[in-house]
């Protein structure tokens, strides 16, 4: 019998939390879930690509609050700020699934090529941000030029 007490007392100390302590934290363990973790964006002619939305799923206990969206190029030398980001939520409650923003691309006067970006979705109860791929494949720089199509198909006033 004193071994059975052995036995016992080491699998209480073996518990699911010590186990996920002892791995550390992955991203998958954060609450904040992505609906998609990619987005691919094709810009050909002088028509803008269909806007995409943002979603996520607060899969936490607690409300998200301060939810926001970062972005970064790859190559900025090569065109800065074709990815807009436009928000439209900022909290989220326990199991909601939301769209935080809309993602959209202006591609004028890009030349021909792909381009990627990363958008890191954060909230103030998250501690990681989570990273969503981006990528825009420009076919038609020709067509492009010289169009103002202002950002997220809203025209530029002339």
């Amino acid at each position: 019998m004193p071994q059975f007490r052995h036995l016992l007392a080491l699998l209480t100390l073996v518990t699911p939390a010590s186990v996920a302590a002892a791995q550390g934290t992955s991203a998958s363990d954060t609450p904040l879930h992505l609906a998609t973790s990619r987005f691919e964006f094709v810009a050909s002619g002088e028509t803008p690509p269909p806007a995409q939305p943002l979603r996520i799923h607060n899969g936490g206990t607690v409300r998200f609050t301060d939810v926001r969206v970062t972005l970064a190029y790859a190559d900025s030398a090569r065109g800065a700020a074709w990815l807009v980001a436009q928000p439209r939520q900022s909290s989220v409650a326990p199991d909601e699934l939301a769209t935080i923003g809309t993602l959209c691309i202006d591609a004028t006067g890009l030349p021909a090529g792909t381009y990627r970006a990363t958008a890191a979705v954060a909230a103030r109860e998250v501690p990681e941000p989570v990273a969503v791929a981006i990528t825009l494949v420009v076919t038609d720089a020709v067509a492009r030029a010289g169009h103002a199509s202002g950002h997220c198909g809203i025209p530029v006033a002339k």
